[in-house]
C-alpha cells in the first residue's frame, strides 16, 4: 500500500491511496507536472517486513553477512 500525500491550489491538504508502486509513481509524477499541486510526497508501507531495518545483530564482531563490524564512535 502507498499512500501519496498533496497540497493543493487552495492550500488543502490530501491524499490518495495506491496498491503498487508503479502505480503510484505514475500518481506522484502526474501531480508534480501540475503547477496547481505542491509538496507532493510518497511513503509506502512493507507488510512483510518482521524487524527494524538495518543491521540487527554483530555476534563476534561480524555482521550477519560475515564482514567486521568496525565502526566505532568517535567524539
Amino acid at each position: 500500500m502507498y499512500k501519496i500525500y498533496f497540497t493543493n491550489e487552495y492550500g488543502e491538504a490530501r491524499s490518495y491511496n495506491e496498491d503498487t508502486l508503479e502505480s503510484a509513481l505514475e500518481t506522484v509524477s502526474g501531480l508534480r507536472n501540475q503547477s496547481r499541486y505542491s509538496f507532493v510526497t510518497m511513503v509506502g508501507e512493507n507488510p512483510n517486513q518482521v524487524g527494524k531495518m538495518g543491521v540487527d545483530s554483530v555476534e563476534d564482531g561480524k555482521l550477519p553477512s560475515g564482514e567486521e563490524y568496525t565502526w566505532k564512535m568517535r567524539r
